[in-house]
């Protein structure tokens, strides 16, 4: 083995290992390594270090992802400026035309992260595609390349120009929602959105389809709240992933719906989280995932985009139903929507929330959710939903 191999099997594992909690994939065999360390010489990447992903499905392959991309975005400037990141046991990830569609999901979401398209520069490659001049890896890569961008120091001497506002952000908390995430325990967390999500979801029937703040569904199966309180993109898109795989390997009756909540993220922007949102839903459509997931997402000042007015007077009353105390991911099982849908639809639903958000008004509404009490909402009666056959039934009287 030369000099320059040794030198790239040295740095495989210069990261902390990629967590394995969340996966049933089997260890990456060691000459998979030494496989890709060659390749890496061969390619003229000699100094680049090697990171061997075990995942077996794309969910997973995405989670080990931004897992590396996080860690070495955090470590720049210490150890290797470039990484190859290797998917030997991932079977969607044999066809090119999916590889290069994750590729593409990841050079979009480059846009959410911290460290992806500035500092870090990603490329890919694949076994059976144009290799740009390179031999043919033996597994697909995505290499990541450090580049260390200026820093304010640089422009602006020892002063940064945001602490001021940094500052007074975290003193004021961002706005209405964001001190009280910032001093909250996870379990004062967990605890405030138990309550929302007993009294809005569950007793206001928001979800007609949610029995409790434990089951939920069609057919009725458990719920759970996995909470990550990262900062940054790489992170949260991280352990969206890691429920993505979670909610595939779970029996439906066991785990039919996962609130993930992100108590630090985008706490203080809706319009961040929104940008969150939209990368998410476009990887379920340009994945192919569309048949197996779909989202919901909650936020503290979330704002309808229907066309109708949400930003002001009685019209904003409805924004409250996706209102929650916390910034939250709602990962859905698409047949069990789809069987809902069968029985309730889904503009019946949005139309009956709408009117029993406005019998308690938005005032009303702001102020619970600020003190983070629900009291106020005990003991009403609130207008049902109707059933699709109820609806066919009007629907012929009046014809």
């Amino acid at each position: 083995m030369t000099p320059s191999l040794l030198a790239a099997l040295s740095l495989a594992y210069s990261l902390p290992a990629i967590p394995r909690a969340a996966t049933r994939a089997s260890p990456p065999r060691l000459d998979a390594a030494s496989d890709v360390a060659a390749w890496c010489v061969a390619s003229e990447r000699a100094d680049a270090a090697v990171t061997v992903s075990g995942a077996t499905t794309m969910a997973e392959a995405l989670r080990d992802f931004w897992y590396v991309a996080g860690a070495m975005g955090a470590s720049l400037g210490d150890g290797a400026a470039e990484r190859a990141i290797a998917f030997p046991t991932c079977a969607e990830f044999v066809d090119p035309q999916q590889f290069t569609a994750v590729v593409d999901h990841i050079n979009a979401c480059s846009q959410m992260s911290e460290f992806l398209g500035d500092e870090l520069r990603m490329t890919a490659r694949h076994p059976a595609a144009d290799q740009g001049g390179d031999a043919a890896p033996p597994a697909p890569l995505l290499l990541l390349k450090s580049y260390q961008s200026a820093g304010f120091s640089d422009f602006f001497g020892d002063d940064d120009p945001f602490a001021a506002l940094e500052a007074r952000l975290g003193a004021e908390g961002g706005g209405d929602f964001g001190a009280a995430a910032a001093r909250a325990s996870e379990e004062e967390i967990l605890a405030e959105t138990h309550k929302w999500v007993q009294a809005v979801i569950v007793d206001m029937k928001v979800c007609p389809f949610s029995n409790g703040v434990h089951t939920a569904g069609v057919p009725m199966g458990g719920v759970t709240y996995p909470l990550s309180r990262a900062e940054g993109a790489e992170a949260i898109y991280q352990a969206f992933w890691e429920q993505v795989e979670e909610l595939a390997l779970t029996d439906e009756k066991t785990l039919a719906t996962v609130l993930l909540i992100t108590p630090d993220f985008a706490q203080y922007s809706v319009d961040a989280y929104d940008a969150l949102a939209d990368s998410l839903g476009a990887a379920l459509v340009n994945l192919g995932l569309e048949k197996d997931l779909q989202l919901v997402f909650f936020h503290p000042e979330f704002t309808f985009r229907d066309g109708k007015e949400r930003m002001g007077g009685e019209g904003e009353a409805a924004n409250f139903a996706r209102r929650s105390p916390y910034p939250m991911i709602n990962l859905l099982r698409t047949p069990q929507v789809r069987d809902a849908q069968k029985g309730i639809p889904t503009g019946a639903v949005y139309d009956v929330n709408e009117r029993n958000m406005a019998t308690v008004g938005t005032e009303t509404l702001r102020e619970m959710l600020q003190a983070r009490d629900w009291t106020g909402l005990e003991g009403r009666s609130w207008e049902p939903h109707p059933t699709r056959a109820k609806l066919e039934t009007k629907a012929r009287q009046n014809f």
